[in-house]
């Protein structure tokens, strides 16, 4: 078989996978198709989208890795819950594969840290805001009695976050944002962990958290932007030291 007809199979095979997964998408776009509703079979698929059995075969199995559909065998495939779908993943290890530098990081969080307090501070009910306000006494309490417990310490800090991402009554806002703690998290862990263990003064964290809280009961956007500056002067002072220390180490080997 020559190139040519190879390369003409390959982009007809590419072009039926896409018109697979494109049905499956509009289905569920139009709610058509709804989480945990079985869809059409692959002899199904076949009839109605004129492909072959491997084009939707291959199409499934993408759709699979993402998590839309759920393949349970002897039974049929299904629409994911929400809870089970991640988009977030695969831009993850693309963002860590193409060596993206800690500054573009800090930045794009700055924009949704900025975007989620806006929206938050339209949108949180009282209970946000008692939910907040009890992981900040928390998070204060940790830091009176147990200061070198700083896995403690992080996991109330994301929990803030979380909340104050549920507080925006927006879900892709709120996935978004979930996104950009996971991109964070590991520094976050290791900076509190450092920042113990080195005696250095603790992380106003609380002080800022307080801020934030105190700015979406006012449903003041204002204080809350200086809230959020203060946070990115701690980003940026942990990417510096990062930055130096991994700079430090090349000049070592």
């Amino acid at each position: 078989m020559s190139a040519a007809v190879n390369k003409e199979k390959t982009l007809t095979q590419k072009t039926a996978v896409e018109k697979v997964t494109e049905y499956i998408k509009t289905k569920i776009i139009y709610k058509e198709l709804k989480p945990n509703d079985k869809i059409p079979t692959e002899t199904e698929l076949c009839e109605l989208l004129n492909v072959s059995r491997s084009s939707v075969r291959e199409a499934l199995k993408v759709l699979e890795a993402i998590n839309i559909i759920q393949i349970r065998r002897g039974d049929g495939t299904y629409i994911s819950e929400p809870e089970d779908i991640s988009i977030t993943q695969s831009l993850l290890f693309k963002m860590i594969l193409t060596n993206m530098q800690l500054k573009e990081l800090v930045d794009f969080r700055e924009q949704m840290e900025v975007a989620v307090l806006k929206l938050a501070i339209a949108n949180a009910t009282k209970e946000d805001i008692k939910i907040l306000s009890k992981n900040q006494e928390a998070f204060l309490e940790c830091i009176e009695k147990n200061p070198d417990d700083y896995e403690t310490l992080h996991t109330l800090d994301l929990n803030f976050h979380k909340t104050l991402a549920a507080s925006t009554k927006n879900k892709l806002m709120e996935e978004i944002y979930l996104f950009s703690l996971e991109i964070f998290s590991p520094m976050i862990l290791e900076n509190y962990a450092l920042g113990q263990i080195k005696g250095e003064d603790k992380i106003p964290t609380g002080d800022n958290h307080r801020i934030l809280i105190e700015a979406i009961e006012n449903r003041d956007f204002y204080a809350g932007i200086y809230g959020v500056k203060l946070a990115l002067n701690i980003w940026k002072k942990w990417v510096n030291k990062k930055e130096n220390i991994e700079g430090d180490n090349a000049k070592e080997e």
